[in-house]
């Protein structure tokens, strides 16, 4: 699967017809960012990040979601990405995450 957009493109293992709830698709999609953005040179322990929904709304976001999140990615990615399985679809909260809405 890729992400990005505006021609900037970053492959990632991540396959969200194989999970069955939104915690472990968001887990999945989670390890699978840390892994790239260590491709690229980067620190996934500052630059990616997962809150549950009870952190999610500790940090302010509205609505009960998971959210993955990796603001030093390519510019917009999660905006650029809609993706769906059987534990329903994730959708950008901003332009550098996604939201798995319970």
């Amino acid at each position: 699967m890729r992400i990005g957009c505006d021609g900037d493109y970053l492959t990632i293992d991540w396959e969200p017809q194989k999970y069955k709830t939104k915690a472990a698709a968001a887990k999945g999609l989670y390890r699978s960012l840390r892994a790239a953005c260590e491709r690229v040179g980067m620190n996934p322990d500052i630059e990616v990040s997962i809150f549950n929904p009870e952190q999610a709304e500790a940090h302010g976001y509205v609505g009960k979601a998971w959210h993955v999140i990796w603001e030093s990615g390519p510019y917009d990615w999660g905006v650029s990405n809609f993706f769906s399985g059987p534990w329903g679809y994730c959708e950008p909260y901003w332009g550098f995450d996604l939201a798995f809405y319970e």
